[in-house]
């Protein structure tokens, strides 16, 4: 009967042995979250300033009847020696050649390829939302020039806000902020066309359009949605083409595809890139005969995907199969 007497005494231990594995669990838990909490506040870039650095071009080789109705003009691969270099997220053009900015808020200016090598200057915007140093305050998705010609105006998404940039992008000018609710974190503005009086916006979600004008901001349906948006551009013609994209386990599918009157989306045209290619930017520009569009891939700053820029020339209408069904 007297050996009962240790197995109580471990019975009566079980209670604050339990109690003590449950507090020390919440204590790591709580150590977890507070290194978490330091870690979201430690900046994940720095700012190297301007810099011209090589851009190599690494031609590459698509079947042709993959972009059909369009022409494949070329397509490359594009490196830079520069941490910066990556994530490209919109596409214009000016005077000098093509503007590409980054989700990572870097500018990328170059010109347009004519061999294996050239030269790119990369600089960070110097200002906009948020902290510097944080790849989240700098999330650019949209740049569209400023019609009154005052330089740049580029969507940062997560902030929901328009910053306009002088052309150098040396200095902001000014800005719009629609609320950091007006979308969900990472499903804000993506793509957006300058108009008479303002501006097309076009939120990532796909399933609306927001019209800016003198500072009032109108929503209206879009008809037909096709899956996530990533870009806008309006060709030589005056018909606008939305670059829209879908994810699954065989990859990504990109589409062209033509935004109709009455904020509707037409038939989309596949545009047959590598599964991990991330159609993420487009600029337009009229050539003889048609409209060249220039279209760059996001590589997300990580193996296998891919930063691209791929040249795809259209006729006018109405020879042009993008158009209304």
């Amino acid at each position: 009967m007297r050996a009962a007497g240790p197995i109580e005494a471990e019975r009566s231990l079980q209670p604050a042995f339990r109690k003590t594995i449950f507090f020390s669990h919440l204590m790591l838990l709580g150590l977890i979250g507070l290194f978490a909490w330091w870690l979201d506040g430690q900046p994940d870039q720095l700012s190297l300033g301007p810099r011209k650095v090589a851009l190599r071009f690494e031609p590459l080789h698509f079947d042709q009847a993959g972009f059909a109705p369009f022409r494949l003009a070329g397509a490359w691969r594009l490196t830079a020696d520069d941490p910066r270099f990556g994530g490209v997220s919109a596409l214009a053009l000016d005077e000098a050649g093509l503007v590409a900015v980054t989700d990572a808020g870097g500018v990328i200016r170059f010109a347009r390829p004519t061999g294996r090598l050239s030269t790119a200057v990369i600089r960070d915007v110097p200002t906009g939302p948020g902290r510097p140093g944080f790849k989240r305050h700098r999330d650019i998705e949209a740049l569209v020039l400023d019609p009154s010609g005052r330089g740049w105006w580029a969507a940062f998404e997560n902030h929901n806000q328009l910053w306009l940039y002088d052309r150098d992008f040396s200095r902001a000018l000014g800005h719009i902020d629609f609320g950091r609710r007006r979308w969900p974190r990472n499903k804000g503005i993506e793509a957006m066309l300058a108009e008479p009086g303002g501006f097309l916006l076009l939120p990532e979600a796909g399933t609306q359009v927001i019209r800016l004008r003198a500072g009032r901001m109108r929503a209206s349906p879009l008809g037909n949605p096709v899956g996530r948006l990533s870009e806008a551009v309006r060709l030589s013609d005056g018909r606008v083409a939305v670059l829209a994209r879908t994810a699954s386990f065989r990859g990504f599918r990109n589409a062209l595809v033509p935004l109709l009157p009455g904020d509707h989306l037409g038939r989309p045209i596949a545009l047959s890139l590598g599964p991990f290619d991330n159609g993420e930017a487009l600029a337009a520009e009229p050539i003889a005969g048609g409209t060249r569009l220039w279209l760059m891939t996001d590589d997300n700053f990580s193996w296998p995907m891919r930063t691209l820029l791929v040249a795809l020339d259209l006729p006018s209408a109405p020879r042009s199969q993008l158009k209304p069904n």
